[in-house]
This record gives structure tokens, C-alpha cells and sequence, in this order.
């Protein structure tokens, strides 16, 4: 197996960026998912009830992210804003200290038709990995619940021809497994022995909400591939897809990086 591609969602639900190479720390990949729109009452907003959340871009520029919309200025971030408001904002059960970003706030008001704020999470947020999957020191950024997601090509391309990764939002597409090979994996070991490479514990499957049905181009939401992926991965009520992910440790990924699956 090999890591097929990689993705940041910088801000969350917002359009994803492909690299080459990606630094892991302890809550994911670097910048990934580091920013959240929220509502009036600091409630997170996703493509759940907002699909034109996809068609806000993101680009990664010199030391800034540089975010843009048809018929809008372009909006410049910092990686991660410290230097602002706090609040407290929710993520499905958690409730995380943040920073408001005031001119943000108003580019994504104007961007979603909507009273919202932009937030991002500090350096010294400490959000646990979902209980009871995380070890103690397990962070998260505004992911849903784990660092990361892992998909496996073969497994996508059973949902039917040229369905796209990024409508699963992953962090990591591995390539060169047989389908649904992912219900077996513990733990992934990414990178060759002699450089230094990083392990991942995979606790458990990825529940699907309806966020697959939006085209990550268009923002029009589509029947597929839910439709067929609820046919054949639903189990006790849930459409699964893809699997979660925390890292052992720090480490750089890279395209290309040759993949192990361990028993642990």
C-alpha cells in the first residue's frame, strides 16, 4: 500500500486543499481544521445545512491561508489567530475556548447570507479524541471527533465510477489495498522503517452523514453516492465510510510514502 493523496480542510466544511506533503502533529495534519464558522449561538455550521460552505476556497500562501468566494474579495488568515475575542463555541458535544476573527466574521457573513462568526482554536485549546477511543493526551482540532480520516481508494471506487475522495472529506487516501480491506486495520504504519516512520492507531469506522451527497465542485447535492454506499455499508443504522485515525507521535507524510498495516 502507498498514500495515494492528502488533504487539509483548513477551515471547517469549507473546500479542501491537496498537498504534496503535510507535517502530523498530535491534532492532525498542520492547519487542518484549525478554523470553524459558527452561528449566533457558537454552534458549528457545516454542508450538513449550508452546502454552498463548498464553495468557499482555500488557498495556502506565504505564511497565511488566502480564502476566496465567487464575488468576493479575497479574505487573508493567519494560520492560527490568537490576537482576538474569546468564545465559547460547540462542536457536537464538546465546548472549546476560541478566538473570533472580526473581519472574517463579516467576509462570512457576506459569503453565506448569514450572521456567523469565524473562530479558530489557539494553541492552547486541548480538545480530547471522542471517549473511549482516545489515549490520555489525545487532542483534536474542529475535526468531528478523531484527527484524522483515512479512506481507501478501492473502497471508493466500488461506490461507482469517478466518485471523488474529496466528497468524504479525508486527511489521507491510501491506494494498493483490496476493497473494504480498512474493517480489518488496527493501526497504519506510514513512511519506510529507516525514516522514522509515523503510526496510526485506527479505532474505529467513520459514520457517514449527508455531506458526501454535496459536489465539492458545484455545491449541488446528489442521491450518490450515498445511495449505493447506504446498500452496502450500513451497519446497526449507520452508513459507514472510511476510518478513523490518531497518530502515535509527530512526523512528516508524503504522496508516495510506502503504508503497513499493524495488528496492535
Amino acid at each position: 500500500m502507498k498514500l495515494a493523496a492528502l488533504y487539509i480542510h483548513p477551515i471547517k466544511s469549507c473546500a479542501a486543499v491537496a498537498l504534496k506533503e503535510a507535517r502530523l502533529g498530535r491534532r492532525g495534519l498542520e492547519h487542518d481544521r484549525r478554523w470553524m464558522v459558527v452561528d449566533g449561538d457558537g454552534v458549528f455550521l457545516t454542508q450538513r445545512t449550508l452546502p454552498e460552505m463548498a464553495l468557499v476556497r482555500i488557498a495556502i500562501g506565504d505564511e497565511r491561508l488566502v480564502v476566496s468566494k465567487e464575488g468576493l474579495p479575497r479574505l487573508p488568515l493567519p494560520f492560527v489567530h490568537e490576537d482576538g475575542a474569546r468564545a465559547d463555541v460547540v462542536v457536537w458535544d464538546d465546548t472549546v475556548r476560541a478566538v473570533v476573527h472580526d473581519e472574517g466574521s463579516d467576509w462570512f457573513a457576506r459569503a453565506l447570507g448569514r450572521p456567523v462568526r469565524l473562530v479558530c482554536m489557539p494553541d492552547e485549546a486541548r480538545r480530547p479524541v471522542e471517549a473511549p477511543f482516545g489515549h490520555d493526551g489525545d487532542i483534536v482540532s474542529f475535526a468531528d471527533a478523531f484527527p484524522l480520516l483515512v479512506v481507501n481508494q478501492a473502497s471508493l471506487a466500488a461506490l461507482g465510477d469517478a466518485v471523488d475522495a474529496r466528497r468524504f472529506r479525508p486527511n489521507l487516501v491510501v491506494d494498493g489495498a483490496a476493497a473494504w480491506a480498512e474493517d480489518d486495520w488496527r493501526a497504519l504504519r506510514i513512511g519506510a522503517r529507516d525514516a522514522a516512520p509515523v503510526v496510526l492507531r485506527t479505532p474505529k469506522p467513520c459514520a457517514r452523514c449527508t455531506i458526501p451527497g454535496v459536489d465539492p465542485d458545484s455545491a449541488v447535492t446528489t442521491k450518490e453516492p450515498l445511495r449505493t454506499l447506504a446498500r452496502l455499508r450500513t451497519r446497526d443504522h449507520r452508513v459507514l465510510f472510511g476510518i478513523n485515525a490518531i497518530p502515535d507521535g509527530e512526523g512528516v507524510l508524503r504522496v508516495g510514502d510506502p503504508i503497513a498495516a499493524l495488528d496492535m
